[in-house]
């Protein structure tokens, strides 16, 4: 009975060790700058906008990727979100917060091109310009099934939410979704 205790307290360090295991490569934060969400977008009470990650200038993903490869000599194992934020971009027309473009839950999603979506971020009734912090909600289990598309950047990350406006008002919302990625090997 003592060895299985033992044994049992090895695993349970091993499990501690492993899970404080520094990333191989962290990002800087990702800046995504969606194109504007417009009267044009409301379908059903929801707006919703994503894009590809690596149009951005200087492909900041592909930058992360490649550290991390560096640093591992391979593929890494495992690619986590570890910080998501909204911000209002300063181009926006006819929307001065964030509450008067969105109302209730608010989720910040990385979609795959074969259609696997993940949400990885989650704010409810945020307001003003920002940044606004979001909960992350997708840890590496909801995440694996994405992996290959995470590890070829085959992905758009995705803004959606419910939103008060109508079909009839004019506005124009730039909206930049901040990510930071980490990868492990």
């Amino acid at each position: 009975m003592k060895s299985m205790v033992q044994g049992i307290l090895v695993l349970v360090a091993l499990g501690a060790v492993a899970g404080c295991e520094e990333p191989a490569a962290t990002s800087d934060t990702i800046v995504i700058r969606l194109s504007g969400i417009k009267e044009g977008d409301i379908i059903d009470g929801f707006v919703e906008r994503e894009k590809n990650v690596t149009t951005e200038t200087s492909n900041p993903y592909a930058a992360f990727l490649a550290d991390a490869r560096e640093a591992l000599g391979t593929d890494p194992t495992l690619v986590e979100v570890e910080a998501v934020s909204l911000t209002l971009g300063g181009d926006t027309r006819g929307v001065a917060g964030f509450e008067e473009l969105f109302t209730g839950e608010v989720n910040v999603f990385l979609r795959t091109d074969d259609g696997g979506t993940v949400y990885v971020g989650r704010v409810t009734d945020p307001t003003g310009v920002g940044p606004v912090e979001c909960e992350l909600v997708a840890g590496d289990e909801a995440l694996a099934p994405i992996l290959p598309s995470l590890l070829d950047g085959s992905f758009r990350v995705g803004v959606r939410g419910a939103t008060p406006r109508v079909a009839g008002d004019d506005f124009d919302a730039k909206v930049e979704v901040a990510i930071g990625f980490a990868a492990y090997e």
